[in-house]
């Protein structure tokens, strides 16, 4: 193959490797939603454990100065809302309605939330919604193409984090119809256990057994109370998404705030008393574990949100047991826990060291026996 065959066959590969790239650029611009979008959607993240109604709106304010339009132009945000039946986490999109615009050239806005959901929860220390603080720079480009103003790309910069901090998350973002949008606002409405459905006026139930209410008794099974005896628990608690332990004000044990360590909080109980916790959020998952106690075999009767009571029992004596991974609800959260004392039977022998003592018997026994065996022996 001469030189000029083979520039021929460079200047052909070279145009066949163009015309791809020009067909296939076209494709890759639309797919584009973070740096050559012309068009907007806002996603919205609602947290909620309780069944509540919801409807959120959002706010774009015109930044005029150098470098910007000065034509007055706002677009028309969405509302976002979300039913009483859709629990948990859910997330929803809606698109941005941008007007005729009159003018080439850039556009900013200032996008943020509304900060009053409707209805309208007012934050007190049995409820709360927890608003989105986050903010974005939204840049609409418009072209004058055949005399027709029209949006040749939105860039989105999100500014604020949903706390309203400038951190590591803020940046350009994605703003197309799909699960990674990042144009995003999250809310979480929060309502504490145990106040009923209706937080502003919580009834007889949250003032006899506040969010979760632990009691201990003693059966002393046919014996007498010891009244001294202390029993060691844990309450653990695992927050639902976007809450913790200060959502509420803070956690509280008998009308004083504890500190969790590790979302777990030690605590002790006699016969007869009890620990009542407070400023727990609706859908915080509990465990309430006992620690073993000698001669002692634990068990629980416990209801969880108003529902049936439900029971479990130590395997044997000496044992630790625990209620777990239950979630607390709008309604009663009680853990009811009893301690059965391994009592001494009339023969004066205490049951947990009877099989040893049973076992020493037969060995005198069997001993005894081989010691008459062996003089018969020699007596014969």
């Amino acid at each position: 193959m001469n030189i000029k065959q083979s520039i021929k066959k460079i200047l052909a590969c070279a145009t066949a490797s163009a015309m791809t790239l020009c067909l296939t650029m076209p494709t890759a611009f639309a797919d584009d939603t973070t740096n050559n979008a012309k068009e907007a959607y806002i996603s919205k993240t609602y947290n909620t454990e309780v069944g509540k109604a919801e409807t959120f709106s959002f706010t774009a304010t015109q930044v005029t100065g150098e470098g910007l339009v000065s034509d007055s132009l706002n677009p028309t945000m969405p509302s976002i809302s979300f039913t009483a039946d859709e629990t948990g986490t859910k997330t929803k999109r809606d698109k941005i309605t941008f007007p005729a615009f009159s003018q080439e050239g850039k556009y900013e806005y200032t996008v943020t939330e509304s900060q009053t959901a409707n209805p309208a929860v007012t934050n007190n220390e049995h409820e709360k919604m927890i608003m989105s603080q986050a903010e974005y720079k939204m840049d609409v480009y418009v072209s004058n193409i055949n005399n027709k103003y029209e949006i040749r790309k939105i860039i989105v910069n999100k500014t604020k984090d949903d706390k309203g901090v400038i951190d590591n998350e803020t940046g350009k973002v994605d703003i197309g119809n799909s699960d990674t949008n990042g144009f995003s606002f999250t809310n979480t409405y929060v309502q504490e256990a145990g106040t009923g459905t209706d937080p502003t006026n919580p009834g007889e139930d949250y003032e006899n057994y506040g969010s979760l209410k632990v009691t201990k008794t003693v059966n002393p099974n046919g014996g007498t109370i010891n009244t001294s005896a202390s029993f060691r628990f844990t309450a653990k608690f695992d927050f639902p998404k976007g809450t913790d332990a200060n959502t509420l004000g803070k956690v509280k044990g008998n009308d004083i705030a504890i500190e969790l360590e590790n979302g777990k909080y030690g605590f002790n109980l006699k016969h007869g008393e009890s620990m009542t916790f407070t400023g727990l959020p609706v859908g915080t998952t509990m465990t309430v574990s006992e620690s073993n106690t000698p001669n002692y075999k634990g068990s629980a009767s416990y209801v969880i949100n108003g529902g049936e009571s439900q029971s479990k029992t130590a395997s044997k004596y000496n044992e630790s047991f625990e209620v777990e991974n239950e979630k607390l609800g709008q309604k009663k959260n009680t853990v009811d826990v009893t301690n059965t004392y391994n009592n001494v039977p009339t023969t004066g022998i205490i049951m947990n060291t009877l099989p040893y003592v049973m076992m020493i018997a037969l060995g005198g026994v069997a001993l005894l026996g081989y010691i008459y065996l062996k003089n018969k022996k020699y007596s014969d």
